[in-house]
């Protein structure tokens, strides 16, 4: 289901694709992102609490993908899988330390499908939240690409401000890089070559789908 509508456009989520940023944007609409977080810098809403009309499709009830409402348009925000890896891995297990799992045993939890088990628990666990950020893009997208008007890449950030400005939120909004890695202090992940080819298989749905190198549609 989709995280938020305004002026009839959906937003969908997927972890680690520029949702902090999105959801920042909602917080500063609705008039609870604090003066000092307007900026660059390693941001999230952890002490701020969510935006009153985001719906936590990781650690709610309300998990995964599904349709949202006849007649409203959807975007999304797409990211190359392995990097989306990377950036979770180095997030939610270097930094934050929600679990110790090694690269290697992640691997095997996503080919063995114990990971997306404990995404599917109802409790909230820190397994639970480094799972749902492991996960493939199908798991938050679907399997129809076509079923969005709108995709953009994580890459492009400012063309999304731009998009959100003048279609979503109508209004003027900051140029935040939230969760910027650069700034965390952490250094990222390094994969072998047998760990990156391994996680191309792994998701290999989401390369076919399409959920890597979006097209903008007008």
């Amino acid at each position: 289901m989709p995280n938020f509508a305004l002026n009839g456009f959906e937003f969908y989520d997927a972890p680690k694709n520029g949702g902090t940023t999105v959801r920042m944007w909602l917080k500063y609409a609705e008039g609870g992102l604090p003066a000092e977080l307007i900026g660059d810098g390693y941001y999230t809403l952890a002490n701020l609490g969510l935006p009153r009309q985001w719906t936590d499709t990781v650690m709610g009830q309300q998990q995964f993908f599904s349709r949202g409402v006849a007649g409203n348009r959807r975007w999304c925000i797409t990211r190359d899988p392995v990097d989306r890896f990377i950036s979770a891995y180095t997030d939610k297990i270097l930094r934050e330390g929600l679990t110790h799992w090694s690269v290697n045993v992640c691997l095997d939890m996503l080919k063995s499908g114990e990971m997306e088990q404990i995404a599917r628990s109802p409790f909230p666990t820190h397994d639970k939240q480094v799972a749902c950020h492991l996960l493939g893009q199908c798991t938050w997208f679907g399997r129809d690409k076509a079923y969005f008007d709108y995709v953009f890449c994580v890459t492009e950030m400012e063309r999304v401000r731009g998009f959100c400005e003048n279609e979503v939120f109508r209004m003027q909004l900051p140029a935040l890089h939230a969760r910027d890695q650069s700034r965390s202090g952490i250094k990222r992940v390094t994969l072998s070559t047998a760990q990156r080819d391994q996680l191309e298989r792994i998701y290999a749905e989401d390369y076919q789908v399409g959920w890597c190198c979006p097209v903008f549609k007008t």
